[in-house]
């Protein structure tokens, strides 16, 4: 007959000790990979469940699961690019500086680009995050491009009534820019007149943003930063992406926009 397993978490980690069948118990870490315990007592579960001192082997076994879990932070978001400003006000601003906090992010907030511009809120800084609402905040994208933060990383993000849109991601001079983005908008558009109105007029929408789509434009932030942070492979397509969501129908779109030196006839700042 099989016995009941038993799970047992690891005090002060997110591991647990598991045992199957009176097997030698496993130690499940919070990656949800397993691995084999250097001889275990067999004690170990009923020293768990019990309210009295840990033994030495107990004491041994939690540091070296918090020394591993701290090793997992450091790669989740390395120390070199942990400081983060982001630009705005708002409910999405919020969600997004929370986001990046709890994943590991030291961030600094500012209300609008122009309150950035000063040495000691940008000496530190490695990525920018510029979140705007309406055409006035709506500038704030294009004086990211220009602030004095030599080697940071710029994204903005920002809504167009009740669309919300996010440009790829800068590392440098050579990537688009946030008038690369509006020309290649207006060049790709059947009514070019009108949308370099919206980017240059468009007011701010009177309805607040709904739960699904702060969720899912702060994920997108997220996925971004991280692919960032962590030098990931998908970082080269970032770069170039426009990324869309259309909360009326439900709908994402992602869209390649190149840096280019010509532009178009309509385009204006």
């Amino acid at each position: 007959m099989n016995r009941a397993p038993r799970i047992s978490p690891l005090p002060s980690t997110g591991a647990h000790v598991v045992a199957v069948d009176g097997a030698p118990p496993l130690l499940r870490l919070r990656t949800g990979h397993h691995v084999a315990l250097d001889s275990p007592p067999a004690t170990l579960h009923d020293e768990l469940a019990a309210d009295t001192a840990p033994s030495g082997y107990l004491r041994r076994l939690v540091f070296e699961v918090q020394e591993r879990e701290r090793r997992d932070d450091e790669r989740r978001w390395p120390a070199a690019r942990r400081h983060v400003g982001v630009v705005g006000t708002g409910v999405l601003a919020e969600e997004i500086a929370r986001a990046l906090e709890d994943w590991g992010a030291r961030v600094t907030r500012a209300a609008s680009a122009a309150a950035l511009d000063e040495p000691a809120v940008l000496d530190d800084t490695a990525l920018l995050v510029s979140v705007a609402d309406g055409a006035d905040e709506r500038h704030d994208r294009a004086v990211l491009d220009d602030l004095p933060a030599p080697g940071a990383a710029r994204l903005r993000v920002y809504r167009e009534g009740e669309c919300v849109l996010v440009d790829p991601l800068a590392l440098d001079p050579a990537d688009a820019t946030a008038t690369h983005v509006s020309r290649r908008r207006v060049a790709a558009s059947t009514a070019p007149g009108a949308v370099e109105a919206w980017h240059g007029h468009g007011p701010a929408s009177e309805h607040p943003l709904d739960a699904p789509t702060v969720a899912l434009v702060t994920a997108r932030v997220l996925t971004m930063t991280l692919a960032w942070a962590q030098d990931a492979p998908a970082l080269a397509d970032l770069r170039t992406t426009l990324w869309k969501l259309v909360p009326a129908l439900g709908r994402v779109t992602e869209h390649p926009v190149l840096a280019y030196p010509a532009a178009h006839p309509r385009a204006r700042r």
